[in-house]
């Protein structure tokens, strides 16, 4: 099978959906076993490619897009020569916006397509936007606004020959959308990196953080659709309340607030660099709670990375980070957009005992590792690509082939797949 991704959301630098294509690379470039070709397509300031084994990275030179160091491809030019070499049998979009229209575009024929849903826009990001440049006599537009923003997702997706997506939350939203062809395909973890005996207490003391004081760790984009914002204002309500360290790691737009609220707090320290997914996984294991405040994440990879860690997490009650929490019952929740109630939460969220740990982490070995999770992608891109090559789509709808055993939404918490660790 010959597979491409291409994802104008990848960046060298980024985050979660950077892992999860080195992660496909890795488990890729060693499939000469099942004769597979994959190449990952990511917008670059050259034109380049690179070999791993069976696997590939094609750069291909794309614009610049803000200040974060992300590019995109906005011409299919050079997508359709790749394309028309390549000769792909499958091919997965990674982001939403320009990407699937310039595949479409430059396909030289008939290919089976996958979109992956890494980002919740319409939510995350769009409605937000909306929220706040809409004031005044111009607010009640927001809400339709934000409406035509979903209306978009569903069409960007419902063309293509399936859509997959990591959590059961982000696929309840899309079914509600009124698409049928969904695959459940959770991220993996890298198990040996991130594991409790990473932990240091020589790093918490580096910092002044006392054995007997809980140090909360917030490590991810200082952006507002992270959660950020509602920590700065959660808290100040706990201010004075002695035993609780906060530690705030990262970078985005919230530079300022964040340097503000630690010259003013002496209970805040600011990390001004975390370099590595060694030195991440050592600061989570390190941490007593990581805070995952993201309210639409589509799965939070650093929540299962926190968890394998066996370091209890804390989350807004929606989103892929709950989802993970529930599902596993390790970690705590709190009511989304509360800074009250998430003040509350940084003071009662309990640890993780040590049987809890013990069987999550049992149980991120056997189903969460990425071997696992990228043969189980694997799996849906043959489903697909045979549904495709007869011309019987209709055989991926729902309720097969989109949610584990037929499971619906409500019913995802008592399937045993999903079963608690109480």
């Amino acid at each position: 099978m010959r597979i491409c991704d291409v994802n104008n959301f990848y960046s060298p630098t980024g985050g979660g959906v950077r892992t999860y294509h080195e992660r496909k690379l890795d488990f890729f470039a060693a499939s000469a076993e099942r004769d597979d070709a994959y190449a990952l397509v990511v917008p670059s300031d050259r034109s380049a490619i690179t070999r791993r084994g069976a696997a590939m990275i094609v750069e291909l030179p794309a614009r610049e897009v803000g200040s974060a160091g992300y590019r995109a491809i906005t011409h299919g030019r050079d997508l359709s020569r790749f394309f028309a070499d390549f000769a792909p049998d499958i091919v997965e979009i990674g982001s939403p916006y320009l990407m699937p229209w310039l595949v479409r575009r430059a396909l030289p024929r008939p290919t089976a397509t996958v979109g992956f849903v890494h980002a919740d826009y319409p939510d995350t990001y769009v409605e937000p936007a909306l929220r706040e440049a809409f004031s005044g006599l111009l607010r009640p537009l927001a809400g339709p606004a934000a409406r035509l923003a979903s209306h978009h997702m569903a069409r960007t997706y419902g063309w293509m020959s399936a859509t997959f997506g990591a959590s059961a939350h982000v696929l309840g939203k899309l079914r509600g959308l009124g698409l049928r062809r969904l695959f459940h395909t959770p991220c993996g973890v890298e198990a040996r990196e991130f594991s409790a005996t990473q932990r240091d207490p020589e790093r918490r003391r580096q910092l002044g953080v006392a054995d007997d004081e809980r140090l909360l760790l917030f490590l991810g984009r200082l952006s507002g659709e992270k959660g950020i914002d509602l920590l700065l204002d959660a808290w100040p309500r706990l201010a004075g309340r002695p035993g609780l360290r906060l530690v705030i790691a990262g970078h985005g737009p919230r530079e300022a607030e964040v340097a503000a609220l630690v010259a003013r707090d002496p209970s805040v320290i600011r990390l001004a660099r975390v370099e590595g997914r060694r030195e991440v996984a050592a600061w989570m294991a390190s941490a007593d709670l990581f805070l995952a405040l993201g309210a639409f994440e589509t799965f939070s990879l650093t929540t299962l990375e926190a968890l394998a860690c066996g370091t209890s997490v804390l989350a807004p009650d929606s989103g892929g980070a709950a989802e993970l929490i529930n599902n596993f019952g390790a970690g705590s929740t709190f009511a989304r957009d509360d800074p009250a109630a998430l003040a509350a939460a940084l003071v009662d969220a309990p640890p993780l005992r040590p049987p809890q740990a013990a069987r999550l982490r049992a149980r991120i070995e056997s189903d969460y590792t990425w071997p696992a999770a990228c043969a189980r992608i694997r799996d849906a891109y043959e489903k697909v690509l045979q549904a495709h090559q007869s011309g019987a789509l209709d055989r991926l709808e729902a309720p097969e082939g989109w949610w584990p055993a037929q499971m619906s939404p409500s019913s995802a918490a008592n399937d045993p797949k999903f079963g608690t660790l109480v």
